[in-house]
């Protein structure tokens, strides 16, 4: 019998094996990471994608064309201009695409068809009104976890931030502005009129104005959440003294 299961095992074994690469999956964070920062360092810093903000409209501020499943999920601006949320997105959603190009996997977002990237994509953008955005869509379908503690934020992590003058963005981390060892800024890469398009910016936090305000600044990780580790076992023969 035990030489009848073994052929058995081994096709679980290996059947098993393909459909966990054919299956939803999530990138490892530090992965993810990677990716994104070989995205963001494809993008030039000259001007070249301007910055723009409707004030009404459905255009999706994209530097390009998306296709999503043989789709076209949205098309790029005739001028290459683009703003935060959709450069932001932009830029999460062509790390995606390279990590399953890494994996050997088909480009699929989870399990979401066309219609639910179009609807990842509202989230995004914060079309219902949800302060929290970018955050909010990530969280919402589980493809990563909010950052509460602003100290273990990584560059890569991706932020939606907001101003004591009511003024938001959207924006990739990459560093903290520190004073005595301690926070009082944010380092990030965006999209913003301030530096004639894409590139990389500091704001302060403050209590009032243009300030960021820090308790509505929405850290959040894409990729999968490390389980936590587990207590150490002890040794039923140790005298706990």
């Amino acid at each position: 019998m035990q030489r009848a299961a073994l052929p058995v095992l081994i096709f679980v074994l290996l059947t098993g094996c393909e459909e966990r690469k054919d299956a939803p999956a999530l990138p490892e964070a530090k992965a993810f990471h990677e990716h994104v920062a070989q995205v963001i360092d494809g993008y030039p810093t000259d001007g070249t994608h301007g910055y723009h903000w409707p004030r009404k409209g459905t255009w999706l501020g994209f530097t390009r064309t998306l296709r999503y499943g043989g789709e076209v999920l949205g098309k790029g601006d005739a001028k290459a201009r683009c703003h935060c949320s959709g450069l932001t997105f932009e830029v999460f959603f062509r790390a995606w695409e390279r990590w399953c190009a890494a994996e050997k996997r088909p480009f699929r977002i989870l399990d979401l068809d066309l219609e639910g990237v179009r609807a990842l994509v509202r989230d995004w953008f914060g079309v219902t009104g949800d302060r929290a955005t970018l955050h909010t869509a990530i969280t919402r379908r589980d493809l990563g976890w909010r950052i509460e503690d602003r100290e273990k934020a990584q560059p890569g992590d991706f932020v939606q931030l907001w101003r004591h003058s009511g003024s938001g963005h959207a924006a990739i981390v990459r560093g903290w502005v520190r004073k005595d060892g301690k926070i009082v800024g944010i380092r990030y890469w965006s999209t913003q009129s301030s530096t004639r398009g894409i590139g990389e910016r500091e704001e302060r936090f403050g209590k009032e104005g243009a300030s960021v305000k820090p308790d509505e600044l929405y850290l959040v990780r894409v990729g999968r959440k490390p389980e936590p580790a587990s207590p150490p076992q002890r040794d039923s023969a140790t005298n706990d003294g």
